[in-house]
């Protein structure tokens, strides 16, 4: 019978061919030669592989090998190995390549160059698996039917062998959760494949594993169609292997042997001899099958979908489903009778290493689940796959058959903490007995201590850190003295009987990358080193990292931003694997050393992948060129072969575009749009792995929301007409069925999102209209909507707006399909807030006592957007009276605690009252907060005090206002980070000093922007003295009137020039600074030839620099206005004025022929007041006079009652002539001064 064959490869589970993977079985042959040597009585084919590995030819070409049959020319890793090795998990190979049980994440091989995920399988080992699949149907169907069970050594023979087969060996052939965790064979894909074409509903016996004739590979349109394969068998092995258990147990036939291995022979190197030979070996097999779900993301036993995808996109995290509820009720189902055999049978079956291992195994799964089903209550975007009470319920259902089947109470099986703390129980009666009998066959095993770590670690607890490290601690000083160190002597530690292995590290760091924050970052680094310096000491490949052990820390830098260092690790590895490869390269017919071949571990995609999101978590600068960078490079090595397994796939793409769509730049998003284009075109070209999905054109879109309402980014708004274009597009893709793209709740708030922030006039309109498009609206949607409304200051229209909608979704949240929080509230509250309804406030106020009836909680967001509705409009009384009712709350309702914010808000009220008092009572505040130890002031607290100095100051302001400057400069040097003065505060002392009336203002104001240059100099690079500053000064000057005032201006504006010219942080010259400069010219005493001259130097520096292309510095519409007003009032003699007439006849006629800008009403309001003032009355005069006003008149609501004024005073004989009654008496009545434009 080929079943009771030992030599596993002459079975034919083969998954790749010689040729095609020498390096594995390089390795495969140095560690595991024992293996091979004892296989070799079974088989000529082993006989000759044991001695071609003694004579350590390995490395020759795959040709020279003499095999006797075709039938053997593929052997796989897992043929070689015995089946036994692989389902106790002890050899290091299968160690590597196995599912880390307790974190969830999946591993491939390390030397798995090429990068297959499924190896190709020939003819003849289908119809050999296929033949083996029949006779075991046939075999356990006639044990199934036999009714008088005679007791013979052929019957208990047929039934081991039967057990053996369904409870592993039908799991490597036909399991399709064996295809997906990158060991298997086309035999698992097609099995999978065929899987909805056979009922396994029933407990009949059915040929479930049976494959068509079609053997050849199967194409991509075979691997990556949409069709959704129901799930029906993954189990079915495992139910075979359970109902013969059953009828074993039913026909008394344990006590004659079918636990006993022994007969079978040993594989496993004498110090596991127990292990081999175990009699729970059986019961762990089912036990290991039935719970594949739980590994492989609820894969199989279940009716869950699943679509093929390459294993490098897969996700590390199991998802917790009705398939992984069910897997774990089976799994319990099994252990509960294993140990009813320990007590039942005790001769034949007893507790030993493997069915603690089993039992510990089954507990921490349900800790698992309890955690994310816990995990899910609290936290969105857990991965529970349905609702975590009805997962809960069924688990419940489905164990109530059962309920002697855990030995603690109803409530505490069902809770986190009640499952760990009975791991514990149950690990510590295991030590217990091997320390009181000295018994080998149950030694503390080192799967003993992973399955607790890895239940800790994967559980939210508090304590679950420490936890995890006590046991690691444990074991490194058994691993140090070889004696159990008593946990008593130090809380740091835990006693445990077992050295450590990379396993358990890999536990530990997994519990690190829970944490996103980078404290523990670097401890898991650390743990990293510490891990690599360990091995470089010992050699002992149990503990040297792997894959995951590098996977799990690049995540936890990746969560943390820390992408300098992710990107550190991946050269390390790939100097390690290019030394690897360049080494077999050279000596490609040697034999490769041991301490070689164990030391690379192949970077893979998911590691690139970590690094890639490592730099879109770090929001550096150069976070988009360094992440494509790598994208380029990973192609590079992909297509080379000298990595290929690296090809990007979606998560690469989409982790570069999010580091594009971060930038906050134009042209990063485009960039991220320019990539998902890309991805379209490289999906429709066959590449199935970057086939588009929601989340990379939601990343697209998050550029485009990134940028808009930027100033400089979004011009004319079109930041969220883009985004609306791609979101359009993504519904024109949404029909391409291949791509199955579907427009979700997020892709339409991103979009709403743009539009709430875009300064477009029409943005409201715009995101109210996409609202009633969102298939699924949530509260997020409609707060999107009503924050743009926020935006549009029109006046009630768009508040009766807000209010219809804000009663929309309460109608909803009455129909319970959509929940309002405190943010709603809040938004509504800054729609009155930042409305011009003078009754604005009020109403937010009235919204905010109205929050406590719906069963809000109010906070201090909440007083604060009041605050501010109130300092908006002045109100500085009731801004106040709510911060006092916030004190005088807060002992109660702390989350009501004013923040400096509040504080700040009410002194900007106090700087907009204009009160006689009020910048007393804003020094009052200043000082209160100063005494305050739940708050801290900052730069906005004292510049809103500066701010109040500067409109309500008197004489003393520029004084008072320096002296808050110099206080936040004192501050600063003494430790409060907060109050740094930015150049913001500068600038409002510098605008203080301009508006004062002291003949001294204009010095302090320029002594202060020296002082601001030479502590840049210093190294105070946060001292920059901008164009405000700079503007303040000269405008301080223009207002002097001295006679050093025009030249001091001027020396300002060639120093502007000059930091634009050097480059120089400082500020650097626009239209508003060159204004302040012919404002300072004609406030001068200067000839009227002077003026003029000096008015069209600087108009015509302006225009140069515009030629140069700084049109910031452009001449405007105040430019001209301002000389036309320094030209009317020029003095001097005849001539100085005919020169000033010139200048404003020359700047009023390019105004009138420029294509940019037209004349304003103080334009012409300025040019008749220089008619008047330089012309002599007469024909000319009136000529100029009454064209000017035809041009007006012509242009269209450029005439005001100043200009007729103005317009009567010039020409009082044409104004009569052409004006109308009503105009004159406008003109007559006019008292209001010249408009005098000054900024």
């Amino acid at each position: 019978h080929p079943a009771t064959c030992a030599c596993y490869a002459c079975q034919l589970s083969t998954y790749s061919s010689l040729s095609s993977f020498p390096y594995i079985l390089r390795r495969l042959a140095i560690v595991h030669s024992n293996s091979i040597t004892i296989m070799s009585r079974y088989c000529q084919v082993c006989r000759s592989l044991s001695s071609w590995s003694q004579r350590r030819l390995l490395g020759q070409a795959a040709s020279s090998i003499k095999v006797s049959s075709s039938l053997h020319r593929g052997i796989s890793v897992m043929d070689i190995m015995p089946a036994v090795n692989t389902s106790i998990h002890i050899s290091s190979l299968c160690r590597q390549r196995r599912t880390l049980s307790s974190s969830g994440q999946q591993t491939t091989s390390k030397l798995n160059i090429k990068g297959n995920v499924v190896q190709p399988i020939s003819e003849a080992q289908r119809r050999a698996a296929q033949l083996e699949l029949d006779r075991m149907n046939e075999s356990t169907s006639r044990l199934l039917h036999m009714t008088d069970v005679p007791v013979s050594d052929s019957i208990v023979n047929e039934t081991r062998v039967a057990l053996n087969y369904w409870s592993r060996r039908w799991y490597m052939h036909f399991h399709p959760g064996f295809g997906r965790a990158a060991k298997g064979s086309q035999l698992s894909l097609q099995a999978l494949r065929q899987w909805d074409k056979h009922d396994n509903t029933d407990n009949n016996m059915i040929d479930v594993g049976s494959l068509t004739a079609t053997t050849e590979p199967q194409n991509e349109e075979i691997t990556t169609n949409n069709e959704q394969l129901q799930q029906g068998g993954g189990d079915h092995g495992a139910r075979q292997a359970e109902r013969l258990l059953d009828w074993s147990i039913e026909n008394k036939l344990i006590p004659h042997g079918i636990f006993d291995l022994s007969k079978e022979g040993s594989y496993i190197k004498s110090a596991d001899q127990h292990l081999a030979s175990s009699p729970n070996l059986t019961c762990a097999n089912i036990v290991q099958t039935y719970l594949l779900p739980c590994e492989f993301g609820g894969f199989g036993g279940s009716n869950d979908s699943y679509g093929f995808r390459n294993d490098a996109t897969l996700s590390k995290h199991f998802i917790a489903n009705a398939s992984y509820v069910r897997a774990l009720a089976d799994a319990t189902r099994v252990m509960k009778k294993m140990k009813q055999l320990h007590s039942t049978n005790p001769d034949q079956l007893f507790p030993d290493t493997l069915s603690i291992v089993t039992e510990l195994n089954v507990w921490s799964k349900r800790a698992i689940l309890l955690s994310e089903i816990q995990s899910k209550d609290s936290v969105a975007g857990s991965n529970v796959g349905s609702n975590s009470s009805n997962l809960l319920e069924l688990l419940k259902t489905l164990e109530q058959d059962d309920e002697d089947s855990i030995s603690v109470g109803y409530d505490n099986k069902y809770t986190l903490q009640g499952c760990l703390d009975h791991m514990e129980i149950i690990l510590a009666e295991a030590e217990n007995r091997y320390t009181s009998t000295n018994d080998d066959r149950i030694r503390p095993s080192v799967d003993w201590y992973n399955h607790v770590i890895g239940a800790w670690a994967r559980s939210d607890l508090g304590d679950a850190m420490e936890k995890t490290k006590q046991f690691l601690y444990g074991m490194e000083k058994y691993a140090e003295t070889e004696v159990g160190v008593d946990s008593s002597t130090d809380n740091d530690i835990r006693r445990c009987w077992a050295k450590p292995n990379t396993i358990t590290y890999n536990g530990v760091l997994f519990s690190l990358a829970r944490d996103q924050g980078r404290g523990r970052a670097k401890v898991a680094q650390e743990m990293l080193n510490s891990m690599k310096e360990r091995y470089q000491q010992t050699k002992d490949e149990s503990i040297r990292p792997d894959d995951v052990s590098y996977g799990t820390v690049l995540h936890a830098l990746a969560q943390a931003g820390m992408a300098q260092e992710a990107e550190s690790i991946l050269d390390s590895l790939e100097d390690d694997y290019n030394a690897f490869i360049d080494q077999s390269e050279s000596d490609e017919q040697s034999l490769m050393s041991e301490s070689v071949v164990e030391s690379v571990v192949v970077p893979g995609l998911t590691i690139y992948n970590s690094v890639l999101n490592a730099w879109a978590n770090s929001f550096q600068r150069n976070a988009a060129e360094r992440s494509e960078s790598l994208l380029n490079r990973m192609k590079v090595l992909h297509q080379t072969g000298r990595n290929s397994g690296v090809d990007p796939d979606m998560i690469s793409l989409s982790t570069v575009m999010k580091c594009h769509s971060q930038s906050k730049s134009k042209e990063g998003t485009e960039r991220a749009e320019e990539l998902l284009n890309q991805a379209i075109a490289m999906y429709h070209q066959g590449n199935w792995k970057v086939k588009p999905d929601s989340i990379m054109f939601n990343c697209a879109l998050l550029g485009w929301a990134s940028i808009s309402g930027v100033e400089g980014q979004d011009q004319g708004g079109m930041a969220a007409e883009r985004a609306e274009l791609l979101l359009h597009k993504m519904k024109c893709l949404r029909e391409d069925s291949s791509l199955d793209i579907h427009q979700d709740t997020q892709s339409f708030n991103i979009v709403l999102d743009c539009w709430a922030k875009s300064m477009n006039p029409s943005a409201s309109e715009r995101a109210l209209k996409l609202l009633r498009e969102v298939p699924n609206p949530d509260e997020c949607s409609y707060n999107s909507v009503l924050h743009a409304m926020t935006k549009q200051t029109t006046g009630t229209e768009m508040v009766t707006s807000a209010e219809a909608l804000f009663e929309e979704m309460k109608g909803l949240k009455e129909k319970k399909h959509l929940s309002i929080s405190e943010i709603t509230f809040h938004v509504m509250m800054n729609v009155y807030g930042k409305s011009r309804n003078v009754d604005g406030a009020t109403r937010a106020e009235a919204l905010l006592r109205s929050m406590q009836s719906d069963g809000l909680s109010l906070n201090a967001t909440s007083y604060n957007i009041c605050i501010d509705a109130y300092a908006r409009r002045g109100d500085s009384k009731k801004a106040k009276s709510l911060l006092d009712e916030m004190i005088a709350i807060s002992e109660v309702h702390t989350e009501c605690r004013p923040t400096i914010h509040s504080f700040a808000a009410v002194v900007n009220a106090l700087a907009k009252s204009e009160a006689e008092d009020s910048v007393e009572q804003a020094q009052m505040i200043v000082r209160n907060v100063e005494e305050l130890d739940y708050v801290s002031p900052n730069s906005v607290l004292y510049n809103s005090l500066i701010d109040c100095i500067t409109k309500n100051g008197g004489l003393n302001a520029p004084s008072q206002s320096e002296d808050v400057l110099a206080k936040m400069r004192q501050m600063h040097h003494e430790g409060h980070s907060d109050v740094r003065p930015n150049p913001y505060a500068y600038s409002m002392v510098l605008t203080c000093c301009a508006r004062s009336q002291d003949k001294g203002a204009a010095e302090r104001a320029d002594r202060i922007l020296m002082n601001m240059e030479q502590m840049y100099e210093e190294g105070h690079s946060d001292v920059i003295a901008n164009d405000r500053c700079y503007s303040a000064v000269i405008t301080a000057w223009a207002r002097n009137g001295s006679v050093k005032a025009v030249q001091r201006s001027l020396d300002l504006l060639d120093r502007m020039e000059h930091n634009l010219k050097e480059d120089k942080p400082h500020g650097r010259p626009n239209a508003h600074c060159y204004n302040a400069c012919i404002h300072a010219v004609a406030k001068s005493d200067l000839s009227g030839s002077q003026k003029a001259r000096k008015c069209q130097e600087i108009l015509q520096r302006m225009i140069d620099q515009k030629e140069k292309g700084f049109h910031e510095s452009a001449p405007t519409l105040v430019t001209y206005s301002t000389i036309l007003n320094a030209c009317a009032y020029a003095n001097g003699d005849r001539n100085d004025k005919k020169e000033a007439f010139n200048l404003a006849k020359s700047c009023f006629q390019a105004l009138l022929e420029s294509k940019d800008m037209k004349p304003c009403p103080s334009c012409y309001t300025n040019f008749f007041l220089v008619i008047s003032r330089l012309l002599k009355p007469g024909e000319v005069r009136d000529m100029l006079a009454e064209a000017t006003y035809k041009e007006a008149s012509a242009d269209g609501g450029k005439i005001d009652r100043q200009v007729l004024k103005n317009f009567r005073n010039a020409s009082p004989v044409i104004a009569n002539k052409l004006l109308s009654d009503e105009e004159k008496l406008s003109a007559r009545n006019t008292l209001q001064p010249m408009m005098q434009y000054t900024k």
